[in-house]
């Protein structure tokens, strides 16, 4: 049977082409939200194509065709091809069947040369700081594509995006079966970086930029289910890598299909790409409840790790918890050497599988009472962000015995925010800790570093209080999540929201709390048309906001109390 493979297949779990190609198992129907960080994709398109359009040359843009029928599409790329156009913008290439192949690259951009190269627009960061010393980066500014400059400082993150090299990869494979692929095989990606091409320039400008990778280049290391001892083999193409990960895929789909849903090809490792997947309680329902990939979500054991477990013989929490920890080493270190810190990581993952087996979600590593004086005035304070990292929301919960019972104070904005707005509620929420502490005996808490560091990146907006606010602060916050740390150890990690539960038995009033959660919720109660909605948003984000204060006031208490 005929089938292609479009340019996700090769850089995603293989589970999905088994699922997607196993007869009569019906894709589900459930929607997938963006996470409310997520950059808004068709913003960044525009910007993109818009800057190419601006620049030189002849630009086919074939985006009008994105919906036509898939002939009349292919035919025009290729009419734009064989036109020799500088830029063929959202060509949509023909099938190659006989490779399993279908795309639709972002770009192609015509080699100076003669011929093609794909290059696709990301909704993401691809670059990273590189020694002065590295080889240039190569690079193109959108409005001209085609001509390449050397930026230094700047490479690719071949350790956190290859997924993105691997798509491009695909994309030259597709091009090459056309004919119109250029004569060596570069591709290119455009992330949402920011660089400066032009240091002298004043004023600085920052600009998107193609980022061109050398798809021949042996940088990247073969996958690890295909070695003995991965970390003992010779870096491979990205070409290469792909073209193994896309072969692996046809054998699975043809499998997938010659079984007729009997045979049961791979079995589901849980992983953050899960979070995504539309097959994710398709593939969960299938696992054991003690599995090691569903329990384990604290650092999590990667896919191979957990495949090199099952293949030793341990694929649950209490198997990993039972296990001669030696003993395991010595026949797991050179089957998992595809990472750095491997016995770290197996450590780390047999003590939380200890702890989950015994039922024991807190583990004390130190002995004595904890370095945590009291003080006369004690205040809680915790603020939350929206998805465009403005602090719209300054939390406390005061707890001053001359008043009587603790009580909470906010300051809120449930508004876009720009620079002044910001400064502004900023300013008046620490104006006012400044008068609560004034000739006080006093400490403020929070748990992890989030908010000093926020307090530092907006005090030189904020005249006086500003300046009195970081220097208060280096003598009077307390980060309760460095107490924590340094004394216990915890099953599933050291989260307030798992800590506080764990121990003080305080709960959220939500029923979902988070702080990715609280930026939907903040643009609900900002932008949702119904009033109704937005006033529900509002006194959702407050009472969770006020929740997070309440619980590290139960968790120093808490604390207190140990040792």
């Amino acid at each position: 049977m005929t089938f292609v493979l479009d340019a996700y297949a090769a850089r995603s779990c293989p589970l999905k082409t088994v699922n997607s190609f196993t007869p009569h198992l019906v894709t589900p129907s459930l929607e997938r939200p963006d996470p409310p960080f997520f950059r808004d994709s068709a913003a960044i398109e525009a910007a993109v194509f818009g800057a190419l359009l601006a620049g030189p040359g002849r630009i086919e843009d074939l985006r009008p065709l994105r919906h036509a029928p898939r002939a009349s599409a292919e035919q025009a790329c290729l009419a734009a091809l064989a036109s020799g156009a500088d830029v063929v913008i959202g060509g949509l290439l023909p099938l190659d069947e006989e490779n399993h192949r279908t795309g639709r690259p972002s770009l192609l951009v015509r080699s100076p040369e003669g011929g093609y190269h794909p290059v696709h627009v990301k909704f993401h960061r691809v670059l990273e700081s590189a020694s002065p010393d590295a080889p240039p980066l190569l690079v193109s500014r959108l409005d001209a594509p085609a001509s390449v400059v050397g930026l230094p400082g700047r490479r690719f993150r071949w350790g956190t995006r290859l997924n993105a090299a691997l798509q491009v990869a695909h994309y030259w494979r597709l091009l090459e079966a056309t004919g119109y692929a250029a004569q060596e095989p570069w591709a290119g990606l455009v992330g949402v970086d920011q660089l400066n091409l032009d240091p002298e320039a004043r004023p600085a400008k920052v600009e998107q930029v193609i980022t061109w990778l050398d798809l021949s280049e042996e940088v990247v290391a073969p996958n690890p289910r295909t070695l003995e001892r991965p970390g003992d083999a010779d870096p491979l193409s990205t070409l290469a890598r792909y073209d193994a990960e896309h072969r692996y895929r046809i054998e699975l789909a043809e499998a997938a299909l010659a079984s007729a849903g009997q045979d049961t090809l791979l079995t589901p490792i849980m992983s953050s790409e899960c979070r995504g997947c539309v097959w994710q309680e398709h593939c969960q329902a299938q696992l054991d409840a003690d599995d090691l990939s569903l329990r384990i979500t604290k650092t999590p054991l990667d896919v191979h790790e957990v495949r090199t477990l099952r293949h030793l013989g341990i694929s649950t929490v209490a198997e990993l918890a039972r296990a001669d920890l030696d003993e395991l080493l010595a026949a797991y270190l050179p089957r998992a050497s595809h990472r750095i810190g491997g016995e770290q990581r197996l450590r780390r993952a047999h003590r939380r599988a200890q702890l989950m087996h015994s039922g024991v979600e807190l583990e004390r590593q130190t002995q004595g009472p904890l370095d945590l004086p009291r003080h006369d005035l004690e205040i809680d304070v915790d603020i939350e962000t929206s998805a465009d990292d403005r602090v719209y929301l300054w939390g406390f919960w005061v707890d001053d015995p001359a008043r009587g019972e603790p009580y909470g104070r906010q300051f809120a904005a449930f508004t876009d925010l720009d620079d002044a707005a910001e400064a502004d509620l900023a300013a008046r929420a620490l104006g006012w800790l400044q008068q609560v502490v004034a000739g006080r005996d006093a400490a403020v808490y929070h748990y992890s570093d989030y908010e000093v560091i926020r307090l530092h990146k907006l005090a030189p907006r904020l005249g006086a209080v500003g300046g009195w606010a970081q220097e208060w602060a280096s003598d009077h916050f307390v980060d309760l999540f460095g107490v924590v740390r340094e004394n216990f150890f915890g099953a599933n990690g050291l989260g307030l929201k798992v800590v506080t539960a764990a121990v003080t038995g305080f709960a959220w009033r939500d029923e979902d709390p988070g702080g990715l959660n609280s930026q939907t919720w903040f643009a609900d109660a900002v932008g949702d048309p119904d009033e109704g909605v937005r006033e529900r948003a509002r006194g959702r984000v407050l009472e969770y906001n006020e929740d997070d204060v309440r619980a590290t006031w139960h968790l120093r208490r808490w604390l207190r109390d140990q040792g």
